[in-house]
């Protein structure tokens, strides 16, 4: 039973790949493709499931193939098969079955049609990567493809200018919920001194004599997972991104925002729960967290003006009770919660179009003036408090910007005299003496190699600043990200465990990413084109092909899995010592901004309206 895991996630991968290589304009073989695949999913996970159900349900696992390994890493695909899974892994492949069902006629001649399709499919194979994960390195990977499949779905539209500006802000959020889930991978290899397998975490003895000799780790391991999981579950203080999310078709809304990727952080708290089941503290921290979100998010259901918005919040109201649920325990109970809030969430979606419809026809001829409270009372001076900062959404996208956005930009702006003259003579001297250092180590004071590792990672995240605020030539913001990757790396060499063959493993990815993406931005040049990133030009809408490869390459150089940059990340991670918190929050930093920066990039350049002197423009009503 257990080598047959992997066909769960490769069945949705084949199907993409073959949707990929059709013709766009083929509309019924991309969908009888699709919906093919995913029905002989629902029909492998039922004969599984019962299978699993006779066996007197018992946990499976399998140990994939070894992407890379040494005397103290292993990089390994493992797969794991419990009732968690079964319940998650069942319902999403039933929602993504209705929803493609329904997406055949909703998305019918439009120019997108086969790259919303494939983007369902890539969604639908990295979410079963990640439910179907034996280990946390397997997780991320799954983890990695449901974020960027959100971007593009959300960015969907990608010739207006609302989609791509949201999806950006979107994608941000999401980059920090990845960076602290490295770390929190980082501080289980560090704890358990090897790459920890999820039905390891199932021994309850080797759990409690593990953490009684180290009971800082469960603090710091189970706020870093807890914090991933409030941003991708959408919990206050992270709650405004979700809303923005809705700004993909309605039925990609539906799988995505309404039922499933939402649903991807109590997944995660259900996965690491006895790390922290014994911690009364942490359980009552998280039922803080769930109760506020759900009283929030109710409130804020009530007074919104657009139908998606009302769902969404009344969405992240519900998962913030699973998240109850979760520190409670009642783990049976949140499975029938999820599945039962999933289907309703996408039902709601999938018809909100036509209730709209039906409301507006409605009120012309029944219109019923609310009653507002008397302003006068004091329980109406409460009410409509309430109200206000309801309709406000308690002004938590503003926060998120004033104070984790806005400080970074500060810093950015006054990088100002960093130009590609100031990288020809004075950075890359830097790099160059960095080097030098690295193979001529036993003759540096020791006090300088300790400082000298935080101080290279702390230049490359000086650079990469520059780069978040930069509004001038591409090529310099694209060059700005490389040397930041290039000092991360160098900050890691200089460090005390040097390994040459791993760093070269992580700039391999880089060094191609990188060549590709200047190839592509001169190819624009040559054409007469804007490389500038002060407004959006919608490149996309002429070089549908190039901007394509300008995608991979930028996902090559943010570290997604498509390069050995990926396993590099993980690897220099792990060469980074316990105690040295300064570098770890600089490498850290500097893989959240790489991501931002190169998502921008692209987005600048290829989506966004394309705009020329020679388009046609409607003529003003008389």
């Amino acid at each position: 039973m257990n080598q047959y895991l992997p066909y769960f996630t490769l069945l949705p991968l084949l199907g993409m790949a073959i949707c990929a290589f059709l013709p766009g304009r083929s509309e019924r073989l991309i969908f009888l493709t699709s919906v093919v695949t995913v029905g002989l999913h629902i029909l492998a996970m039922l004969v599984y499931g019962v299978l699993w159900l006779l066996g007197q349900e018992a946990i499976y696992f399998f140990e994939g193939p070894i992407l890379y390994q040494t005397h103290d890493s292993h990089f390994s695909i493992d797969f794991f098969f419990d009732r968690v899974t079964a319940a998650y892994g069942l319902t999403a492949s039933v929602l993504t079955f209705l929803v493609l069902i329904f997406s055949r006629y909703y998305m019918h001649r439009d120019r997108g049609y086969k790259r919303y399709f494939t983007n369902v499919m890539f969604f639908f194979g990295g979410l079963n990567l990640a439910l179907f994960a034996g280990n946390f390195e397997t997780l991320f990977i799954g983890w990695e493809i449901v974020g960027v499949t959100s971007f593009f779905l959300i960015a969907y539209y990608r010739d207006r200018y609302l989609p791509v500006k949201n999806a950006l802000k979107v994608v941000s959020l999401y980059r920090v919920a990845d960076a602290a889930l490295l770390l929190g991978i980082w501080l289980c290899h560090h704890s358990f001194e090897r790459n920890i397998k999820f039905y390891e975490l199932l021994d309850a003895h080797m759990l409690f004599t593990h953490f009684t000799e180290n009971p800082v780790y469960v603090v710091v391991i189970s706020s870093i997972f807890l914090l991933v999981a409030m941003v991708k579950s959408a919990q206050v203080p992270f709650s405004s991104w979700l809303p923005r999310a809705m700004e993909g078709p309605t039925t990609s809304s539906a799988i995505f925002y309404g039922s499933l990727s939402a649903h991807i952080g109590v997944f995660l708290l259900l996965r690491t729960f006895p790390i922290w089941e014994d911690s009364h503290v942490f359980r009552g921290i998280v039922v803080f967290i769930g109760l506020i979100t759900s009283l929030m998010a109710t409130m804020t259901a009530r007074v919104q003006s657009t139908v998606k918005t009302q769902i969404a919040y009344s969405s992240i109201a519900q998962i913030g009770l699973m998240f109850v649920e979760v520190a409670m325990g009642w783990h049976l109970l949140l499975l029938f919660h999820f599945i039962a809030n999933a289907f309703l969430r996408s039902y709601q979606l999938l018809v909100s179009p036509s209730v709209l419809s039906y409301e507006i026809h409605d009120q012309f001829f029944h219109f019923n003036p609310p009653k507002h409270p008397d302003p006068k009372t004091w329980w109406g001076k409460i009410r409509l408090t309430f109200m206000v900062w309801s309709i406000k959404e308690w002004n938590l996208d503003a926060l998120m910007f004033r104070y984790l956005w806005t400080p970074l930009k500060t810093i950015g702006r006054a990088l100002g005299f960093i130009s590609v003259r100031a990288i020809v003579l004075l950075i890359t001297p830097v790099f160059l003496v960095g080097l030098f250092l690295v193979y001529n180590r036993p003759q540096v004071p020791s006090l300088v190699q300790e400082v000298l590792p935080s101080a290279m990672a702390l230049l490359g995240i000086l650079l990469a600043l520059k780069a978040f605020t930069e509004r001038g030539k591409a090529q310099l913001n694209w060059s700005l990200v490389i040397m930041n990757q290039l000092f991360s790396a160098l900050s890691i060499g200089l460090n005390e465990q040097f390994d040459h063959g791993q760093i070269l493993l992580f700039l391999s990815g880089i060094v191609v990413s990188g060549a590709v993406g200047f190839w592509c931005m001169w190819k624009l040049e040559r054409s007469g084109e804007l490389v500038t990133l002060d407004r959006f030009h919608g490149h996309s809408f002429y070089y549908p092909g190039l901007a394509f490869v300008f995608m991979l390459a930028s996902l090559g150089l943010s570290g997604f899995p498509i390069t050995p940059t990926f396993i590099g990340e993980d690897l220099l991670l792990g060469k980074i010592g316990e105690r040295q918190l300064v570098l770890l929050s600089f490498t850290a930093l500097s893989l959240i901004l790489d991501g931002l920066v190169t998502f921008r990039i692209y987005a600048r350049l290829f989506l966004g309206p394309n705009t020329k002197g020679y388009h046609e423009v409607a003529f003003r009503s008389s």
